[in-house]
């Protein structure tokens, strides 16, 4: 008897070393806390990386739950059964592309570890809701819960079907016409810094809205201390910086997508001189009506060697065939740029090239600045970029490719002579000024050739002119006003306006000559040189065309002089004309023509209704604002500087910090119009990296356990 007492003791004893063992290895969700500054911003620290997935997603949801389910929804191609008819276009996209069904794959390809992390993210996201019921609204709901097939769903979306191939873009291959979404980036080296210290811009401008919009967040944890930003409903930061290193993205020019045009004939299309099949699947997508009843809509989705179909009219179809869709690490990859503590690591985690587009540009405290062209380029058989950037022949395998370019083919500058680095969105050429690379040393079709937008012109003058750079000189160029275009061309329109000697005329001249060239609260002079520029260059819609290879101007751009040129005015009696009609119009709604630029353009949320500055980067304006029109007259950003950093890598980390419009869109949150004072202010926040400092700036505190 004492035996077998003995033989259950030791038994129960194995049992519970077992049990605990087991519970080490597999940690609790619930280990972390969150600590929510005064601006709205999680600092979040964890015991082990589930536990930290889990808290971010559930600080997300607490900011943004409405928006980031409705992003969610839309990931699984299911916006207009949950939310009606607008979302039916978006929807076609997501369903021709199989984003959803790709993304189930995805989700089985990645590592364990990761795979918990997505779990945790989703699981922080359903706890919140459950558990705050009253604070997510009853549409958004629908979505419930989430999983981590949807984290990744999302993600896929946003990345390879709005930036990178949106339907959007399918009408612009047809118009062979480019988008418009960009950013600002700086690296700036030990040579050019005052401290020795490398410093480093980030700053996306963006819609200001939907899945367009960032989340800002520090994230601690074992092996990690990163702070940063998500693009909206991302589990992992997308833009970071550490105490030692971080990078920041552009959207820029690759072509990772290509539409082939095909000939229909006898229920396929034409192929090397022969009919070939589609393979055709029948999908369907349902649609909430009004009184809630789902209609529901089938749809054929047909595929070629190419890939799907897009487009089908006139006896032509349009496939469309999109690089880096077999790479599933993309959450994993940002996830590990952003724990990257100097280049050699930052490099080897990029060089996976999981992440099919942006340019890259990366700094850290050891004085390396780096900038890659990072894409997904496709090794394509024949042409030039002009060639690709429109629609292509489908109908031989001579255009097909099959391949895109390993890292060590694409174009990237490490520690330039010049002591900085620069990208607006151009091409890769000008990262820095004199070029490092040779575009005629990269195929024809990887980049446009060398071309500055009057944006990427004021970025590069600003650069090459500083001298030993501050933080706080870094600060105030980032948030310069000056609009690059002025410079080259009021001169002469004061001339022509004084020539032509009518009293429209002189009131012209009075204001035009007066005007500093800025876009600040108060700058007289920008609004009509504004209305002027766009009549000048014939609408809204043509503003884009400005820069280096327009030919609305007198002396053409030279490399040579980058940011000089071009200037003056070709056809000076066009340009009178507009802007005469410009003062008309500016008078007719304004009652003068010297109206200040923040009493038309306004940072409006809300009830938050502030002067505003900064303006559109088409006209050369480093800090850039799209206007876009309301119903008094006034005007809104709808794009622009959206996240501002900028970052010294001293020893402690120093960096000035901005979200435009604030790091929450619940309707009940104060942190949707809290920052919009420091916007129309032109001022920036010092950042609280440290838990210490975190806890100085305390709103409250989220504790799991």
């Amino acid at each position: 008897m004492f035996r077998k007492s003995i033989h259950i003791i030791v038994v129960l004893g194995l049992l519970l070393q077992i049990t605990e063992t087991h519970a080490q290895r597999k940690p609790s969700y619930k280990q972390a806390e969150i600590l929510w500054d005064t601006w709205g911003v999680p600092h979040i620290y964890a015991k082990n990386h589930e536990s930290l997935f889990y808290a971010y997603g559930w600080a997300q949801s607490k900011n943004h739950g409405n928006l980031i389910l409705q992003l969610y929804g839309q990931g699984r191609g299911k916006g207009a059964e949950y939310w009606g008819e607008k979302y039916v276009s978006a929807d076609r996209w997501v369903i021709l592309n199989s984003v959803y069904e790709r993304a189930q794959e995805w989700y089985k390809a990645q590592k364990p570890a990761m795979r918990k992390n997505l779990d945790a993210f989703a699981q922080g996201v359903n706890d919140y809701a459950t558990q705050n019921p009253d604070k997510i609204s009853e549409e958004a709901k629908r979505v419930l819960p989430i999983d981590a097939v949807d984290l990744i769903a999302h993600s896929h979306r946003v990345t390879h079907f709005v930036f990178l191939a949106s339907d959007a873009r399918l009408a612009a291959a047809e118009r062979v016409q480019g988008d418009k979404n960009g950013s600002n980036a700086w690296a700036v080296g030990p040579s050019k810094s005052a401290t020795g210290n490398t410093l480093l811009l980030t700053n996306p401008h963006l819609p200001w809205r939907d899945l367009y919009m960032y989340f800002e967040a520090q994230l601690v944890a074992p092996g990690v201390n990163t702070y940063g930003i998500s693009r909206m409903g991302f589990p992992v930061l997308t833009m970071a910086f550490n105490a030692t290193g971080g990078y920041a993205q552009t959207v820029n020019t690759n072509d990772g997508q290509d539409f082939y045009e095909l000939t229909l004939a006898e229920g396929g299309y034409r192929w090397d001189g022969k009919v070939k099949a589609f393979e055709t699947k029948e999908k369907s997508l349902k649609i909430r009506q009004t009184d809630g009843r789902l209609k529901e809509e089938k749809i054929a989705v047909k595929h070629s060697i190419h890939g799907p179909v897009v487009s089908e009219k006139g006896g032509k179809a349009i496939a469309m065939r999109v690089a880096g869709l077999q790479q599933s690490g993309m959450i994993e990859q940002y996830w590990d740029m952003a724990k990257a503590k100097d280049l050699e690591e930052f490099e080897a985690v990029v060089s996976r090239l999981q992440i099919p587009m942006y340019t890259l540009m990366f700094a850290d405290n050891k004085g390396n600045i780096f900038n890659l062209f990072n894409a997904e380029v496709p090794k394509r058989p024949v042409g030039d970029w002009k060639y690709w950037s429109g629609v292509v022949r489908g109908d031989t395998s001579s255009t097909l490719w099959t391949q895109t370019h390993p890292y060590q083919d694409l174009p990237k500058v490490k520690n330039p002579p010049t002591g900085w680095l620069q990208n607006t969105n151009e091409p890769p050429w000008t990262a820095t000024v004199p070029m490092v690379n040779n575009y005629k040393d990269f195929p024809a079709y990887m980049a446009p050739p060398p071309q500055m937008s009057f944006r990427t012109q004021s970025s590069v003058r600003m650069l090459s002119t500083a001298s030993k750079i501050t933080l706080d000189d870094f600060v105030e160029m980032k948030l310069s006003t000056k609009m690059e275009l002025a410079d080259r061309i009021v001169g002469d329109l004061v001339a022509l306006a004084q020539a032509e000697g009518s009293t429209e005329a002189k009131e012209v001249v009075a204001v035009l000559a007066a005007w500093d060239h800025r876009t600040d609260n108060e700058s007289k002079g920008a609004f009509l040189f504004d209305r002027f520029v766009r009549k000048w260059v014939g609408g809204n819609e043509k503003l884009n065309s400005l820069g280096t290879a327009s030919t609305l101007f007198a002396k053409p751009w030279d490399l040579n002089q980058p940011y000089g040129t071009p200037s003056g005015i070709a056809d000076a009696k066009a340009a009178l004309t507009a802007l005469l009609d410009a003062a008309k119009e500016v008078k007719a709604t304004h009652g003068r023509l010297d109206v200040a630029w923040g009493e038309v353009f306004r940072f409006r949320i809300n009830d938050v209704d502030l002067p505003g500055n900064g303006g559109p980067g088409p006209m050369g304006v480093f800090r850039t604002m799209t206007l876009g029109p309301t119903t008094d007259g006034k005007f809104v950003p709808v794009h622009g500087d959206t996240y501002v950093a900028a970052i010294e890598f001293s020893k402690p980390l120093k960096a000035k910090i901005l979200t435009s419009y604030g790091n929450a869109t619940q309707p009940d949150s104060k942190h949707q119009t809290d920052q919009l004072p420091l916007l129309s202010e032109k001022k920036m926040r010092s950042i609280w990296f440290s838990r210490k400092e975190a806890e100085q700036h305390l709103e409250e505190k989220t504790v799991f356990e």
